[in-house]
């Protein structure tokens, strides 16, 4: 085995092994269902008039909708949900409901160009008591799927977002050293007029697949009819459609004038910058502009390390007068990738601690290792040109080629992965000795939330004689818990998940408001007082994004 086919396995091995240990764990998409009214799983005495659901971050004003089905599955308005004027709540006015159980699903598309959906259930009045309302797992909201359960289209589509990003980096690249370097009036003039198709074609058959493999998801069930509108009304599509445009037009235009060239990568990278993470975070005016430079250094250090490597033993006289030029561009570029990112990260991020607990900043962490390799590399590459070692020289390229691939597959992935994990409802569940113990805290974020805690206590304790609540913000000690004011309720069928035998007495309380004030790591501590003045105490944490 030669050494070439020798350092391309090794490099195709390092990719497998970071995608494998990176892969997405699973994570609601990007944008949060924060409230909603009447809130999940819950029975209700009246039929509400509408539906309001609030997220986090501000949606796309095309491709939403929210449906409500009966128990025979039908769907009981035709009606149009609403996108109020801050584009962060959904409403759906409903006409008058019978009694009886009904499904609320909804799907919206993030800022950031990614779908979010959800489903959960309702009852009104004398609803049918054979099962359960809600529980833990009746609220369902998208999300991407773990190494573990991909089926094969699931890892073609991943494999579509990684070959999306190099060839988008790949076509901008070559474009790029083609009007700066020169190229095409050179000894690889014939080289470069080749591989300019090449990169073309990969980057337009690369944008085909990842679109095929993605326009489904913004639709939702809408059906085909309304791709006019995802391609017209929403960034994303936007996006993709521009993208379509010039790579098209690449085919015809580029090449014969460099003014020309430079306006189209600027073009293509800025289509892509409207769409993703920098278009779900404020102010857009910092984090688009940011993501276009991130873009542009990546697509330069790309595309050189594409021109050189293949060439390594041809056109030696045209290698070695081009490397320079090459190392200078890659080093500003490696300079320009970090710095863009850092400030990227400070934006999107709450703050620095994400990185260890969040996907997307464990991803980020791993990208940064191969980054500080990558520049290692890059000094060792200039070492060696100036000592003039050959062998050296040749070893560090192909390993600099080699973690260009690795950082672009992680790129593939970190732009899928949301940098601000979502908040999943809490369900808390405690068995104990005297009394058993169920909170559950929707949607556990900060602004209004709604508490529900179920007590079972043994019958010959009686009922208990006091609850209380407790919030803390674990980081800070110096603040006083927050006590949530519960209620009791009269109705105890609400929550049917747990069920204790005949000899325990079931009590549930419940409390709504603005309890969880920012995000962090709360404490929750739950005190009971029975008949017999004796006190029981759990506590837990949870953390709020």
């Amino acid at each position: 085995m030669n050494k070439r086919i020798r350092w391309m396995i090794t490099a195709a091995l390092m990719l497998l092994a970071v995608l494998l240990v990176a892969s997405p764990q699973p994570a609601s998409a990007h944008a949060t269902l924060t409230k909603a009214v009447p809130e999940p799983n819950s029975r209700l005495n009246e039929a509400p008039q509408r539906i309001e659901l609030t997220f986090n971050e501000r949606l796309e004003a095309e491709l939403y909708y929210i449906k409500v089905y009966d128990e025979l599955g039908r769907a009981v308005s035709d009606r149009k949900a609403a996108l109020s004027d801050g584009q962060k709540v959904v409403s759906l006015e409903l006409p008058q409901l019978a009694d009886g159980r009904y499904t609320v699903t909804y799907h919206v598309i993030s800022a950031d160009g990614h779908p979010v959906e959800g489903t959960y259930v309702l009852s009104v009045g004398d609803a049918d008591e054979g099962g359960p309302v809600g529980g833990a797992d009746t609220l369902h909201e998208g999300h991407e799927l773990s190494a573990a359960n991909m089926g094969v289209y699931d890892i073609l589509k991943y494999a579509s977002r990684i070959a999306y990003y190099f060839g988008l980096l790949a076509v901008a690249g070559w474009v790029f050293w083609g009007a700066v370097a020169d190229v095409q009036r050179s000894a690889v003039r014939d080289y470069f007029r080749n591989g300019l198709l090449a990169v073309q074609r990969t980057h337009f058959l690369a944008l085909i697949a990842f679109i095929y493999f993605h326009y489904e998801d913004l639709l939702g069930d809408q059906g085909i009819g309304e791709l006019v509108g995802l391609f017209t009304g929403t960034w994303v599509g936007r996006s993709w459609l521009a993208a379509l445009v010039l790579a098209l037009a690449g085919f015809a235009l580029l090449g014969r004038s460099k003014a020309l060239d430079a306006a189209w990568i600027a073009l293509l990278l800025a289509a892509k910058s409207v769409n993703g993470h920098a278009m779900g975070h404020d102010p857009q005016w910092i984090t688009v502009p940011l993501d276009f430079v991130h873009l542009l250094a990546a697509s330069i250090w790309v595309g050189g390390l594409l021109l050189i490597v293949p060439r390594w033993k041809r056109n030696r006289e045209w290698l070695d007068s081009f490397l320079p030029t090459f190392s200078n561009w890659a080093f500003a570029a490696l300079i320009a990738l970090v710095l863009s990112g850092l400030a990227t990260t400070l934006l999107f991020l709450p703050g620095l601690e994400y990185l260890l607990f969040a996907q997307w900043g464990k991803m980020l962490i791993a990208k940064v290792v191969f980054v500080v390799i990558v520049i290692l590399l890059g000094i060792g590459i200039r070492m060696a040109m100036r000592k003039r070692r050959e062998k050296d020289l040749v070893d560090m390229v192909r390993m600099d080629f080699a973690g260009m691939a690795i950082i672009v597959g992680l790129v593939g992935m970190l732009t899928f992965v949301s940098p601000v994990p979502p908040n999943e409802p809490l369900y808390w569940h405690v068995m104990g000795e005297k009394a058993h113990l169920t909170v559950q805290v929707t949607p556990k974020a900060p602004g209004d939330n709604q508490f529900r805690i179920d007590v079972w206590m043994k019958k010959e304790l009686g009922k208990p004689k006091e609850v209380h609540l407790g919030l803390q913000d674990a980081k800070r000690p110096d603040i006083a818990p927050i006590e949530v004011p519960l209620a009791e309720l009269a109705d105890t069928a609400a929550d049917e998940s747990f069920t204790a035998d005949e000899t325990y007495g079931q009590y549930s309380y419940k409390a709504e408001g603005p309890f969880i004030p920012f995000p962090g790591m709360w404490k929750l501590e739950f005190r009971l007082l029975d008949q017999n003045d004796d006190e029981i105490v759990y506590r837990t944490e949870t953390r709020v994004y």
